[in-house]
């Protein structure tokens, strides 16, 4: 067995054994050309590689994706340096192809090739959605997750914020967030949070369906940036920085707002320790265990803390 970099060929006959698992409610065309229009977004065409396991006769045996994302670490001098992490996607192996250890083998081989590769690699991080186990066996950590659920805003809108923000506004918005005060973590660019517009964007068009008037908003010094996932009818919070209680309150009442507007069924917000203690006072608002996108981390070099201590907003996914 041995790992391939897949050419555009190779990527396109991949999507449409894929179509299967991530198409619906697309169809197989219009899922085909999403794949096309997300590898053509910026974020992609600088950060994405698409990792094929074949065998000796070169049939492929199992698939996935890594977008390389900024990340840093604090060390024993308490100087971080910034690196790169690895964020993989859409590992898929095909029904007959399965039970053999193929994608173990394909997560080992892939983590060995960035660690020799990259030579500022931190980590490579993934979002599973069958679990666990099948990724500690090739070194992944889990992070607890859950999710507060938020109802749509109906009424008239209590709680002011001072704008709303535009898909143009994302590079600024990002500048006036803090970074978070932990050992490790990892933090995206403009592009890497555009490329969850362009989804958005593209499911749009595709579903024929409005779009949010905003993807954000500010008060105060606070900021909140958020995407239309439209195949689950929902907005989620891809970050949030708020500096207070009530500005937490505003900007997400904001988004409940933007929701409620575009037809969507509720807010989501991905739970962190910052925040959640204000979250949690929020009427209606609702704390579940995350089904699926379960965080989890791979060390490509020493000193990075557990994972259970690394910070994951939701515009980190892929």
């Amino acid at each position: 067995m041995h790992l391939v970099v897949a050419n555009e060929a190779q990527k396109a006959e991949r999507d449409r054994h894929t179509y299967t698992a991530w198409g619906s409610p697309l169809t197989v065309e219009q899922f085909l050309e999403r794949e096309q229009r997300l590898r053509a977004h910026p974020w992609s065409r600088d950060t994405m590689r698409t990792w094929l396991l074949c065998d000796d006769a070169g049939r492929v045996l199992t698939s996935c994706e890594t977008f390389r994302t900024p990340s840093y670490l604090r060390g024993p001098d308490c100087q971080t340096t910034r690196g790169d992490s690895f964020v993989i996607a859409s590992v898929y192996t095909e029904p007959a192809l399965r039970g053999h250890g193929h994608a173990t083998r394909l997560m080992d081989q892939v983590a060995a090739e960035l660690e020799r590769t990259a030579p500022d690699a931190q980590a490579a991080v993934l979002y599973s959605d069958v679990g666990a186990r099948i990724y500690r066996r090739s070194g992944y950590q889990e992070v607890p997750a859950w999710d507060w659920h938020l109802p749509v805003g109906n009424g008239p809108v209590i709680r002011k914020v001072d704008a709303l923000l535009e898909d143009a506004d994302v590079p600024s918005a990002l500048e006036r967030m803090r970074r978070p005060e932990v050992p490790f973590y990892l933090w995206p660019d403009a592009t890497q949070v555009d490329w969850h517009l362009e989804r958005e964007r593209i499911y749009a068009e595709l579903l024929r369906r409005p779009r949010p008037r905003a993807c954000g908003a500010v008060v105060g010094a606070s900021t909140a940036l958020w995407a239309m996932m439209a195949r689950q009818g929902e907005l989620v919070v891809l970050m949030l920085d708020a500096r207070s209680e009530d500005d937490a309150a505003a900007l997400l009442e904001a988004a409940g707002a933007q929701a409620h507007k575009a037809g969507l069924s509720k807010v989501v917000l991905w739970e962190e320790p910052g925040t959640m203690p204000w979250v949690a006072r929020l009427p209606e608002a609702s704390r579940e265990a995350r089904d699926g996108s379960l965080p989890m981390v791979r060390p490509l070099r020493e000193g990075l803390p557990t994972a259970a201590d690394i910070p994951f907003a939701r515009a980190l996914w892929a």
